[in-house]
């Protein structure tokens, strides 16, 4: 809920007074032959000896004054230019046919701005008198005294019947509005007395109303009566005034003051006024001659602490209920002590939702207007029990709560989704607005920011054509049933370009690493829709919005690059362009001498790079191509990978489960195939199904590639010769080597015709199954009881090395620890601490490959950096660990996998 936001119409007619108050008859009068005289002091056809017609204006006021009849209107125009003259309304008009002068009011909301008819005093007159005249209305002008010597009233109504001023505001410094001489029925309606003086009401005027007024912070009590009988006090919010907020004095019986909200003090917001001298020890105050026949009720009234809230005949009250209990008065009276809201453009102390008390609950029988001081009518607030006489939904003070809440503003075209397009351009504009009481919204006021007129719309949605070039913000301000409104704009603006064509200015460029960076350079007054690149190696990518993007080729090679670019209006172009994408890395890594390739996962993807040891050179680290099966690549649990005699590495992935496998061609180009192209993925099948796989390793003899995985605790083996593709069912290794389950890791590598996997157990034995392919059988060896092992080993990787020796690495308390199987001479090494001889600790992950007489170990510590340690077996030492030059930082649980040729 929240408090309503109205801006104020300078077309409205008087609204209804309803009040108690009995008005005399007044004479009859002459009626005006035309019903609108005008006046406008900025334009150029003004004269003051004209008709005052639209097309040539008065230039003055005081000259419509002079001129105006019963029944006519004088509609005041402003741009921003006061019209400084004394203006004295000495014309009449009758009950039925009342004179009216409209101006331009403060608004209350930036939507539409207006700037409103000033009227300052001039000299020490007052801006505008009204004397001895009835039947006369004046609304919506901004009246204020600039001068620093004040006489008086900046508005003064003296021996005049049946007169409003209404729906007008009264500015600093300090004067305020008098009502003198023989005055009657004069009523104070929806003003904003804003640091300004307050209402007098002098001796000799009787039964006028002062209604629905907001007095903030004014510099002189609010409302002053003095020896004037029949006032109305009604529905008006006074926040810190000086002096007091209402007085009545002398003898001014019959007094009403009811449905008021007052407010001497809050903390962090009070008035000028705040010592005892000047602030008043008193709100409501009510001279003993004036009590006759005066009520006081239905009023909020908060005092000072130190202060009285009452002064009743001379006695003083601190609180309604010391009040009523000693005069009767006040029932219905409460304190509230009030942080106002100040939701309007120009200030305003509205309720806030808190103030139950204040809602729901004035007297709808005390006299005033039918709309709160910005046009909300009553309305039922479901949260708050009603507590008015007879059910009434009037709050009480200057200003009505309502539901409006919100209103957003949504910007499309009338044809594509965007708000943007050439001149002229058709903007679809949609409002939608959020009342909490469930109100129905009455209209929609749009002003399209491109100084065309706004519009009124019964519907949330309007189109409009934007006919020039620039960048426009909506504004609209929605108003629901009850007169509740709320303002908002286009959190997105309509951007409106000079018509032309779609075009692009394609420019491409590739960097040693291999990255393609592709900007299209597309133009064109549409939103760009949609823009395809085809890399020219398989693959593309598209997307919504121009712009600028790169790509990673995972080889060098000769691409074109094929843009296609798509406007929102439906129009397409195609650019091409030819790249050349080299590395000299790259191609000296797969040069024939001792290389190693080096695969990694992580959420990223797979990353792939290879050395060349005889050269020392390392290739790039680059994507290894994803097409063929589809897998995410952050869902890879394990990775192996072996080469083949025939030079091809063979990868393989396990993914929720599946293991799937792509190979690389590490030798000269051959069947079609680039040397270092990369096959698709695809899924390894005809090995049968195996449940709950953990670990794959792998290993080759020849071109057939022995891929081996944990299922379940158990070892199980298959086989493919890479170039049918045909794989072996699964064979159970701890079946028939009698190896025990509870296997947690496994690592693949082979001597001559055979078959070594190392195998870790859940009991902390190391233990190595041998399948000799030549005799066909399987064996094993415990190497934990023969030869002992470190504690805590975590992982295994392995890798041989000419002489059939089978190397085995472990993982241990974060070290890693190495021995050999020499299955010519018939033994196993001792146990060789690798972190000791080269410096690496920490260590979550390692694997193995070999190249001639060295193994190649890559270890993976805990911040995901992945380092090369080298142990040469003809020279008989190991290198100091070293990072991989190139190396992407992976993340500290991916997964490596190594292979030598």
């Amino acid at each position: 809920m929240s408090i309503v936001r109205l801006r104020q119409s300078a077309a409205l007619t008087v609204a209804a007074v309803t009040s108690l108050l009995a008005l005399p008859a007044a004479a009859p009068s002459a009626a005006a032959d035309t019903t609108t005289l005008y006046v406008n002091n900025r334009s150029a056809t003004c004269t003051d000896i004209g008709a005052g017609t639209e097309a040539q204006p008065y230039c003055t006021i005081s000259a419509a004054a002079n001129a105006v009849l019963p029944g006519q209107t004088v509609r005041v125009a402003s741009a921003g230019k006061t019209y400084r003259e004394s203006v004295h309304l000495t014309h009449s008009g009758t009950p039925e046919q009342p004179i009216t002068f409209v101006g331009v009011a403060l608004p209350p909301y930036p939507l539409p701005y207006q700037f409103p008819t000033v009227i300052p005093a001039v000299a020490s007159d007052s801006a505008l008198t009204l004397a001895g005249v009835h039947d006369v209305v004046v609304r919506g002008f901004s009246f204020n005294n600039p001068l620093t010597a004040e006489a008086g009233a900046v508005v003064t109504v003296t021996d005049s019947a049946r007169v409003t001023v209404d729906r007008s505001s009264i500015g600093k410094p300090t004067a305020g509005i008098a009502i003198t001489g023989a005055s009657d029925h004069v009523t104070v309606s929806r003003d904003l007395f804003s640091s300004s003086g307050g209402v007098t009401v002098g001796a000799g005027v009787h039964d006028s109303l002062i209604t629905a007024n907001d007095f903030n912070r004014t510099k002189s009590a609010a409302v002053t009566v003095t020896d004037a009988p029949g006032i109305a006090v009604t529905n008006n919010t006074i926040a810190f005034s000086c002096r007091e907020s209402v007085k009545i004095d002398g003898a001014s019986a019959g007094a009403l003051v009811e449905n008021n909200v007052i407010t001497a003090d809050h903390p962090g917001q009070s008035g000028t006024c705040t010592t005892a001298a000047d602030r008043g020890e008193t709100e409501i105050s009510v001279s003993t001659a004036s009590t006759a026949g005066s009520k006081v009720d239905y009023n909020t009234v908060h005092p000072w602490a130190d202060a009285s809230a009452y002064t009743w005949a001379g006695t003083t009250y601190p609180t309604a209920t010391a009040f009523h209990t000693a005069t009767g008065q006040a029932a219905h009276d409460a304190d509230l002590d009030l942080a106002f809201t100040t939701p309007f453009w120009f200030g305003g102390n509205g309720l806030p939702a808190s103030a139950a008390a204040a809602i729901d609950s004035a007297d709808p029988t005390a006299p005033g207007v039918d709309t709160d001081r910005i046009g909300v009518k009553p309305g039922d607030d479901p949260a708050v029990a009603n507590t008015a006489p007879g059910g009434g939904v009037r709050d009480r003070g200057a200003y009505e709560l309502t539901g409006q809440d919100s209103v957003a503003v949504a910007t499309a075209g009338a044809d594509v989704t965007s708000a943007q397009g050439p001149a002229p351009f058709t903007a679809k504009l949609t409002a939608a607005a959020v009342n909490d009481w469930g109100v129905a919204q009455a209209d929609y006021f749009f002003d399209f920011g491109d100084g065309s007129e706004p519009v009124h719309s019964p519907t949330p949605t309007v189109t409009h054509v934007y006919a020039t070039p620039g960048t426009y913000q909506v504004n609209v301000l929605a108003t629901d049933a009850q007169g509740g409104r709320v303002y908002g704009q286009s959190a997105g603006r309509v951007v409106v370009n000079q018509p032309g064509e779609l075009t692009t200015d394609l420019t491409v460029g590739v960097d040693s690493g291999l990255i393609l960076t592709v900007d299209p350079a597309a133009r064109s007054p549409w939103v760009i829709a949609k823009e395809d690149i085809d890399f020219g190696d398989g693959t593309h990518r598209a997307f919504s919005g121009a712009g600028a993007t790169s790509h990673q080729y995972n080889a060098p090679g000769t691409y074109i690059v094929t843009v296609t670019v798509t406007d929102e209006s439906g129009r397409t172009v195609v650019s091409t362009k030819t790249v050349e994408a080299t590395n000299a890395s790259y191609t000296a890594a797969l040069q024939p001498g001792e290389r190693v390739q080096l695969l990694g996962g992580t959420a990223g993807g797979l990353e792939y790079s290879g050395a060349n040891y005889t050269g020392k050179v390392w290739a790039p680290f680059l994507p290894v191509p994803q097409g063929g099966a589809s897998f995410e690549p952050k869902d890879v649990m394990s990775m192996a990978s072996a080469t083949t005699a025939d030079q091809y590495l063979r990868a393989f992935v396990l993914v929720n489960g599946k293991i799937y496998s792509a190979e690389r061609n590490l030798g000269p180009a051959s069947g079609g195939v680039a040397q270092g192209q990369w096959l698709p993925w695809k899924e390894v099948s005809g090995t049968g199904s195996l449940a709950g796989i953990s670990q794959i390793s792998a290993a080759s003899i020849g071109n057939s590639t022995h891929l081996v995985a944990v299922a379940g605790g158990r070892v199980y083996e298959a086989s493919s010769d890479r170039a049918t593709g045909m794989w072996s069912a699964w064979g159970d290794v701890t079946a028939a080597t009698g190896i025990p389950a509870g296997v947690t890791s496994v690592a693949a590598g082979t001597t001559g015709n055979a078959l070594h996997i190392a195998i870790l157990g859940s009991d902390g034995h190391l233990r190595v199954a041998d399948g000799d392919y030549t005799k066909g059988r399987w064996s094993y060896g415990d190497v934990t009881a023969a030869y002992g092992s470190p504690a805590w080993m975590t992982a295994v990787a392995a890798a041989p090395t000419p002489g059939s020796r089978f190397h085995v690495v472990v993982l241990a308390g974060g070290r890693v620890h190495e021995t050999t199987g020499d299955y010519a001479q018939g033994y196993w090494t001792g146990w060789g601490d690798i972190s000791a001889a080269s410096g690496l600790s920490g260590i979550n992950g390692v694997a193995a490959a070999s190249t001639g007489n060295s193994l190649r170990l890559f270890t993976l510590d805990r911040f995901g950096i992945v380092s090369n340690i080298n142990g040469d077996y003809t020279a008989g030492q190991w290198s100091a660990a070293a990072q991989v030059p190139g190396s992407p930082v992976f993340g500290p649980q991916s997964v490596i996998a190594a292979a030598g040729l």
